[in-house]
């Protein structure tokens, strides 16, 4: 079994404490991070290339997602994902839309912003397609996050 270990990636930038504070979260004091089970289940579900063809996630993936959590073109921020809260970032670029969840563990032990899963779509998609994304497998609740668009 592999050892547990956690990679922090930065903290939260203004636009991301602020609009978490607008759903009453509070995410000033807490940092992003990935894990190596996060890296493990996204290589083992979305990166098989016979299944998943151009949308298919490398270990080189994970390097964009710093970018992706400071500067999204899409944010849905206080979703909640199996009772838990989340965040979804989508960044839009070279005709890929990105999806990376993270879910939000406040608790003594744990004060991160976690990572939760990342995937792709070759092609730019609307806001409308994206929501119907998130939500299409009842997975996750969007109907009291902060929805926002970050020109």
């Amino acid at each position: 079994m592999n050892p547990f270990y956690k990679t922090i990636i930065g903290k939260p930038e203004k636009w991301l404490v602020d609009a978490a504070a607008v759903v009453g979260l509070d995410y000033s004091e807490l940092s992003h991070e990935i894990t190596n089970h996060f890296i493990n289940h996204v290589i083992n579900r979305h990166g098989d290339p016979k299944k998943h063809g151009s949308s298919t996630i490398t270990y080189a993936d994970f390097e964009l997602l710093s970018a992706i959590v400071k500067k999204p073109n899409i944010a849905i921020i206080g979703a909640k994902r199996w009772g838990l809260f989340c965040n979804v970032y989508i960044k839009i670029e070279n005709d890929i839309t990105w999806f990376y969840f993270d879910h939000v563990l406040d608790s003594k032990r744990n004060r991160t912003l976690r990572s939760d899963t990342l995937y792709k779509v070759t092609r730019q998609l609307t806001l409308d397609e994206v929501i119907k994304n998130i939500t299409r497998n009842d997975k996750t609740d969007i109907s009291k996050a902060n929805i926002l668009t970050i020109p």
